[in-house]
Order: structure tokens, then C-alpha cells, then sequence
């Protein structure tokens, strides 16, 4: 399990490039984002919760492809403030990409998506092991 937990990747973090890294005067600034993973397992599933605050489940895509699991999405923020002698807006907008390879035994066809309070949860099955010897017979 330890291997699977060290296979635990960022595929990428980035931002549009539309603002300013170095902008030292936003309180409201979030900066890059990257989804926190905790991935963990019990005799019949994997159990993946990602932490995705402020995004939307509508705006988060989950796909497979060669047993790695990718985690992608964009959040954007809006803070305005304002009384009788100022008026600020604040956006912010960060795109993130996680990946994860799975393990060998993962079944990639068993793969239950859940998200409330901002925690994406993924359970995903386990592929039956072959128990005993298996015989070949010769032809």
C-alpha cells in the first residue's frame, strides 16, 4: 500500500496566466491551487477523498485511462467589498490536475463518485483475487 501512496502525483498546477503571481497587495490572492489527496484501503476498495473547496461538482472531471486516475478542474473567486468611500472587486480563477496511478488490482469498471462539503470521495472496487493453483494441461 506504502508504494501506491508514494505514486501519488501532481500531473500539473497551474494558473491561466492572467494575473500577477507576484501581487503582494491582495489579502484575497489564493494563488496556485492543488487538490490535497487522501488515499486510503479496506479489504474490498480503494476510498480516494480529495479536498476541492469552493468547486462546484459540476466543474470537476474525473477520468481513467491506462490505470491513471486523473482529478482535473477550475475554481474562481469573487470578492467584493464596498461602503461609501471605496469599492474593490478581487477575482481569482486556478485551474488544478492530479493524478494517480492506481494499483494493479483497482477495477476501473467499479468507480462510485460522491461530493459534499467540498470532498470529492472515490471508492473504487477491488478486482477478485484467484484464489488456489490454477493447472494447465498439455496438449
Amino acid at each position: 500500500m506504502n508504494a501506491h501512496l508514494n505514486s501519488l502525483s501532481t500531473a500539473g498546477s497551474a494558473l491561466d496566466g492572467s494575473e500577477d503571481n507576484n501581487n503582494k497587495v491582495s489579502k484575497f490572492w489564493s494563488g496556485p491551487f492543488s487538490a490535497r489527496l487522501d488515499f486510503s484501503e479496506t479489504d474490498k476498495n480503494y476510498i480516494l477523498h480529495a479536498d476541492l473547496p469552493g468547486i462546484p461538482k459540476e466543474q470537476v472531471n474525473i477520468s481513467i485511462k491506462e490505470d491513471v486516475l486523473t482529478l482535473s478542474g477550475e475554481r474562481s473567486s469573487k470578492h467584493e467589498e464596498k461602503d461609501e468611500h471605496k469599492h474593490i472587486v478581487e477575482r481569482s480563477q486556478g485551474k488544478f490536475v492530479r493524478s494517480v496511478r492506481l494499483p494493479q488490482d483497482a477495477n476501473v469498471e467499479d468507480v462510485k463518485a460522491t461530493m459534499n462539503h467540498g470532498v470529492l470521495e472515490l471508492v473504487i472496487g477491488k478486482k477478485a483475487r484467484e484464489e488456489g493453483v490454477k493447472t494447465i494441461n498439455i496438449h
